[in-house]
């Protein structure tokens, strides 16, 4: 996969993360052969009004989506663009093998009216949710990011028993 990466903050210690980052989901998503004809761009954009967007920039002399753009919010932390990172290369892996469609009109085949259904359970985005937790693991476990960034904790450590973090201490009487 070619890969550019543009506006990343912290690039001298953060872009070699999200380059490993990017490469190793990508791997688990995509076909060696798929991932030697496709082009991904990661933009860092501070004025994107959501953690991350995924769209088709480009197609082959086929008609066939190879060149994608992938924003991200650069304010969201570390922990957070990682995992969005993981999301939206789940939506590039599903443009690559035309399982959606940019319109987001088609799903595996099947018509389907985007408007119409919750974003929470449209079915790119059900796939992605769930690619994205167990991507983001495998990649944390890879690289040890509990020893790096905050937020990411280590999946093999014992359990250190935590309150359930209510906000106030008021309790409900009922």
């Amino acid at each position: 996969m070619q890969l550019s990466i543009v506006g990343c903050p912290d690039k001298k210690r953060f872009r070699p993360y999200v380059k490993r980052a990017a490469l190793f989901y990508a791997s688990e998503l995509m076909s060696e052969k798929m991932l030697d004809n496709i082009f991904v761009r990661i933009k860092f954009n501070p004025k994107l009004e959501a953690y991350g967007y995924a769209s088709v920039e480009d197609y082959n002399d086929s008609g066939k989506p190879r060149e994608f753009e992938i924003e991200l919010h650069p304010g969201i932390g570390a922990y957070d663009i990682l995992k969005t990172l993981a999301h939206e290369m789940v939506h590039v892996k599903q443009y690559v093998y035309r399982e959606t469609n940019e319109t987001l009109t088609r799903w595996k085949g099947q018509r389907v009216d985007s408007d119409s259904i919750d974003y929470w359970v449209q079915p790119w985005e059900v796939e992605a949710h769930g690619y994205e937790a167990g991507l983001f693991t495998k990649f944390a476990i890879k690289e040890k990011l509990w020893e790096v960034f905050d937020k990411v904790c280590n999946p093999d450590a014992p359990i250190e028993p935590e309150s359930l973090g209510w906000k106030e201490t008021n309790t409900i009487t009922g």
